[in-house]
């Protein structure tokens, strides 16, 4: 969000930097948009969407029929309990997102060789699906913002 924030202008959140850029509760909001699903009060009597990811992705679904919607930026966190191949929901979501549009969506794939979901795999089902995939959250929020001013589609 600083990264976004210093290149783009007020970003709204449901974690906001100042209280007035706060997020309502429908989680949308004109201009640019970053939300964090993992906030206690979104994971309040329900898991983590690093576990069940339902609720983020009723979101990008939403935010994606969006027509100002110009990018999506995703995480993707993996390790030990973390859902156990969160591609085979996600990709299909990015595929929906993108179907009819040229809607640019990066991901940021963290995690490692060793994880049980598999790095290599999670990231190319996610390219598969039509994502630009990096493999931090920097590099992917720098090439959202990018897209985001006008770059490269």
């Amino acid at each position: 969000m600083l990264l976004a924030t210093e290149a783009l202008g007020p970003v709204r959140s449901n974690i906001p930097l100042s209280p007035d850029l706060a997020l309502s509760g429908d989680l949308m909001a004109p201009g640019h948009l970053m939300v964090d699903f993992g906030d206690d009060a979104l994971t309040r009597g329900r898991a983590h969407p690093m576990i069940d990811p339902t609720l983020r992705l009723e979101h990008l679904a939403r935010v994606a029929a969006d027509p100002e919607t110009a990018v999506l930026l995703l995480d993707v966190v993996l390790g030990h309990g973390a859902q156990a191949d969160p591609a085979a929901d996600l990709a299909p979501a990015i595929a929906a997102a993108r179907e009819g549009r040229s809607l640019p969506v990066v991901v940021a794939c963290v995690g490692t060789a060793g994880d049980p979901q598999g790095l290599t795999r999670q990231a190319e089902a996610l390219a598969a699906a039509g994502a630009e995939v990096h493999l931090s959250n920097a590099a992917a929020a720098r090439r959202a913002v990018a897209l985001a001013r006008g770059g490269d589609r």
